[in-house]
C-alpha cells in the first residue's frame, strides 16, 4: 500500500378573491425554504479516517480523507453530486478516487444534516462496502473568498491514482489567470472566487509529456486553509474521471 501526502427558496402567488360585498384572506401561509447542506463539514468516518466533506450550494460534493490513523495522509477522495432539502441528503452519486491501489469507484451517497451545525453521510459501493462519515461545520465557509488570497506562487504536491509529484508549482496572477509546472508536466488554468462560500472554482489543462493525464482538462475546486491551498479536480474525460489533488503553500 502507497501512502500519499498531505473536504428552493420557494415562491408563491397568493391570489385573493371576494365573495359577495366582502372578502378575507383565507390562503395558507408560505412555508418558509429549507436552508441547504452546503458548508465545509470535518470529522471522522467509521474505519477511523480523518475526512472533510464540502458540499456546494449547487449540490456538488468534494470529500478528502486520510491513511486510517494518521491524519498526516491523504488516502484519497470522493467527487459527486447530492440533493439536499429538510434535513435529509438524497440522490448522492459519485467517485471514489483512492490512492491506496483500489482506483476510481464508483459510490452513492446518503444521509442527513442540521444546516451549518452537522452532517452524516453514508457511502455505499458497488462491491457492498459501506463507509458512514460524521462530521460538524467549519465556519471558515462563511469567510468571503477574494480574488487577492489566491493570487501568487503554491510550491506543493499533486497526488492521482497514478502516484505523486512532490515538485508542483503553481502560480495564479491577479486575474485569476494559472501557469505551472510539475515533473515533466506543464499545465495552464484559472481560478475564481465561488459564488458562495469560502471556495475558488478551478480548471486545470495539463500539457502532455509525463502528465498523469497528458492532455486532459480537469475541473474543480480549491479551498485555503491560512496560506495553504487545497485542491481537487476531476477529469473531464469518461469514463475513468480520475482525480487530481494538489495541496501546496504561498512562497
Amino acid at each position: 500500500m502507497r501512502r500519499h501526502s498531505s473536504v428552493a427558496a420557494a415562491s408563491a402567488a397568493i391570489i385573493l378573491t371576494a365573495c359577495g360585498g366582502g372578502g378575507s384572506d383565507n390562503s395558507p401561509s408560505t412555508p418558509a425554504p429549507t436552508p441547504s447542506a452546503a458548508g465545509l463539514y470535518t470529522g471522522e468516518t467509521d474505519n477511523n479516517r480523518q475526512a472533510s466533506v464540502l458540499i456546494l450550494d449547487d449540490g456538488r460534493l468534494y470529500s478528502i480523507y486520510s491513511v486510517a490513523g494518521n491524519v498526516n495522509f491523504i488516502a484519497g477522495g470522493v467527487i459527486g453530486a447530492v440533493a439536499s432539502s429538510n434535513g435529509k441528503l438524497s440522490n448522492g452519486s459519485g467517485i471514489d478516487d483512492n490512492l491506496e491501489g483500489q482506483g476510481s469507484n464508483a459510490v452513492t451517497l446518503s444521509g442527513a444534516y442540521s444546516a451549518k451545525v452537522s452532517i452524516n453521510t453514508t457511502i455505499l459501493y458497488a462491491n457492498g462496502a459501506k463507509t458512514t462519515f460524521a462530521g460538524a461545520y467549519d465556519p471558515n465557509y462563511d469567510t468571503v473568498p477574494m480574488q487577492a488570497t489566491v493570487t501568487g506562487t503554491f510550491k506543493g504536491e499533486s497526488m492521482t491514482n497514478g502516484g505523486r509529484d512532490p515538485n508542483v508549482t503553481l502560480t495564479a496572477d491577479a486575474t485569476g489567470s494559472i501557469t505551472g509546472t510539475g515533473a515533466g508536466c506543464t499545465f495552464t488554468g484559472s481560478i475564481k472566487p465561488h459564488a458562495s462560500g469560502n471556495v475558488y472554482d478551478l480548471t486545470i489543462s495539463f500539457g502532455g509529456g509525463t502528465c498523469a493525464y497528458p492532455n486532459a482538462t480537469a475541473s474543480g475546486v480549491a479551498v485555503m486553509s491560512g496560506t495553504t491551498m487545497r485542491a481537487e479536480l476531476q477529469t473531464l474525460q469518461s469514463p475513468t474521471k480520475a482525480g487530481v489533488l494538489f495541496v501546496g503553500a504561498r512562497q
